[in-house]
Formats: structure tokens, C-alpha cells, sequence
């Protein structure tokens, strides 16, 4: 989802990022450089590092590292924006990006995102591809594949793509409204066809965003954040998780309950410094999770954190923080 990103902050040490947390399950790295973000989509490359995020002043936003803990801030994507973004932006925007899915598939570098304006379901995924991967670089934008409007039971944001066992590709993508769906993408050009949509999950109490799917041997696994971003340190953002056999569900929390129904096993919450963790991604194989939380003591801004995420002997996932 979308936050005014005026202030990014560069911390020169990660040090401070491990204190005020909700649980010490697993402590998040020790990350330097460029770590202001919001909405983080982690993908790695047989040398690289990638974050890809949202912002509020540019094109599609990417940091870079070698290692993952060193990060740098690049150059956007589409820095001036496309003309037809401007269908589904504020009208004092030409820019504005959200959360953005990248990575590659059989040698194609992709990206996901997503235009729209806050509480509004005028939106639209875009999707960009670059020949020979994403250090390429070569970006060539492939217009709207998939819009909403008022009235539909959707919002086409938070894209985030996945490859089913037997090698089709999916998009998972949705916010509120009628919360998380998901639709097979072509392997040829990476877009959907008409129709063909499933609601994988819904939480009109919390309401429920940002999905994103990995698999882990015969499980699917279903990651969302649910409660209110986008208010620094008010926010209310927690990350939750469910599984299923089947990709496009249905999908169950740790204690049985539906992820249509509201259901979904926590995963982190906010601590005492950091608030609202959520915006989360997942490396493909579930081992690594990106996501952002605001700083209570820097003005709620927002921050990057990266974690390894451990598996139990029952096949869930513990709490990352």
C-alpha cells in the first residue's frame, strides 16, 4: 500500500534495528545504508540483492546489495512516470508507484506495480519486463494487464507473482474490499487472462493486503498483512500466514480457521520502537522475509528490516520477530 515517503532515512549502523521488537524468535539482520521503504519485494539474482518498493515521487523504486545487508539506493524505474498512470493517480502525481513484485522468470527480468490513490479502487497493475533479467536494466513497460474500478469486488494492488509445482505461473494481487486473489498469468507473456480470478482470502474485520505465495514442499503458504499502514507510528499493521495444498486454496491458519473467514496464524506485531510490520516478501524457497515497520523514535518514519524465516518440524513458519 501507499505512504508519503519524505522522510527516508539512511542509517549508518543496523545495530539499533534490533531493539524494540515484539519477540527475539528470530532477530532481523544488521542492515546498513539506504534503509528507509516501504513495502519491500526482496528478490535475488546470482550476484544481487534486490529490494523493489513503493514510492510517492518517482518511478519503480530499487535498492541494491551484494551481501543483503549493505544497501544501496539505485535509480527508478520509469523515474517521470508513463502517461497512462495518469488515469489512476491523484491528480497532483505522475509518478507514483506501489508495491511493486520483480524478479525473473526463464530469463526475463519482470515488475509488477501497482497505480492507484489511497482508499480507492481505481487501480491498475502494470507490468515492465526487461530482457535478460533485471541487472539488464533494458525495461520495456507492457501497459494495464489488470484494472478495478468502484464497484468491483477487487483492488488491482500489491501485485505479487508465483510459479505453481507444475510450472505455471500465478499472480496473487487484491487490498480490502473483498480482500486477496489470485489468477494464472501466461507463460509467454506473464499477463492474465480475462476472468479467471479466485478470492484466497478475506478479513473484513482487520481488512487484509499485500498477499504473497511460496511453496515449501506440498504446501502453499499465503503471507498478508492486515490492520491500517500508512500512519507511521500509528499504524496497526501486523503480518499474518495460512497454507493450502492447492494454490489457489483454500487456505487455513495454524489452527484450522479460513483465511476467507478471517483467519490467519500472526507472524509479527508491532513492538515497543517498531510499529506496524508488514508489506512483507518472501525470497521463493520461504528462507528469507523482507518487510517494513515504522520507527516511533525517528517520526514513524518507515524502515527495512530482513530476516531469516524458520520453519518448525509441524511446517509452519515461527515468528520472524
Amino acid at each position: 500500500m501507499f505512504l508519503t515517503l519524505k522522510r527516508l532515512v539512511r542509517f549508518a549502523t543496523g545495530c539499533a534495528l534490533a531493539a524494540g521488537l515484539a519477540s527475539s524468535h528470530a532477530a532481523p539482520w544488521a542492515l546498513t545504508g539506504s534503509l528507509g521503504t516501504h513495502d519491500p519485494h526482496i528478490y535475488k539474482t546470482s550476484s544481487t540483492w534486490w529490494v523493489f518498493e513503493t514510492t510517492d515521487n518517482g518511478g519503480i523504486a530499487v535498492k541494491y546489495s551484494s551481501n543483503g545487508t549493505a544497501w544501496t539506493q539505485g535509480g527508478p524505474i520509469f523515474s517521470n512516470g508513463l502517461a497512462w498512470w495518469k488515469t489512476y493517480l491523484p491528480a497532483d502525481k505522475t509518478a507514483m508507484v506501489w508495491a511493486p513484485g520483480c524478479g525473473e522468470y526463464n530469463g526475463l527480468g519482470y515488475c509488477y506495480y501497482a497505480v492507484s490513490s489511497f482508499g480507492s479502487q481505481k487501480s491498475a497493475i502494470g507490468l515492465t519486463t526487461s530482457a535478460g533479467g533485471i541487472a539488464a536494466g533494458q525495461w520495456v513497460d507492457q501497459g494495464a494487464i489488470l484494472t478495478s474500478k468502484s464497484g468491483d469486488g477487487f483492488n488491482a494492488i500489491d501485485p505479487a507473482f508465483v510459479v505453481a509445482a507444475n510450472g505455471d505461473p500465478y499472480l496473487v494481487f487484491g487490498s480490502f474490499w473483498n480482500g486477496i486473489y489470485i489468477t494464472r498469468v501466461s507463460k509467454v507473456n506473464l499477463k492474465p487472462p480475462t476472468g479467471g480470478l479466485v478470492n484466497i482470502a478475506r478479513d473484513t474485520v482487520n481488512g487484509i493486503e499485500n498477499g504473497f505465495v511460496v511453496r515449501r514442499g506440498s504446501w502453499y503458504y499465503l503471507f498478508a498483512s492486515k490492520g491500517a499502514c500508512c500512519k507511521g507510528a500509528n499504524s496497526t499493521y501486523y503480518i499474518t500466514v495460512g497454507r493450502s495444498t492447492s494454490i489457489t486454496g483454500p487456505y487455513a491458519d495454524k489452527a484450522g480457521k479460513s483465511m476467507m473467514s478471517g483467519g490467519g496464524t500472526v507472524l509479527a506485531t508491532s513492538g515497543s520502537r517498531f510499529k506496524g510490520p508488514g508489506g512483507q516478501s518472501l525470497l521463493a524457497d520461504g528462507s528469507v522475509m523482507a518487510w517494513h515497520a515504522y520507527d516511533a523514535q525517528n517520526n514513524g518514519a518507515p524502515v527495512l528490516f530482513i530476516g531469516n524465516v524458520t520453519w518448525g518440524s509441524d511446517g509452519w513458519p515461527q515468528a520472524v520477530w
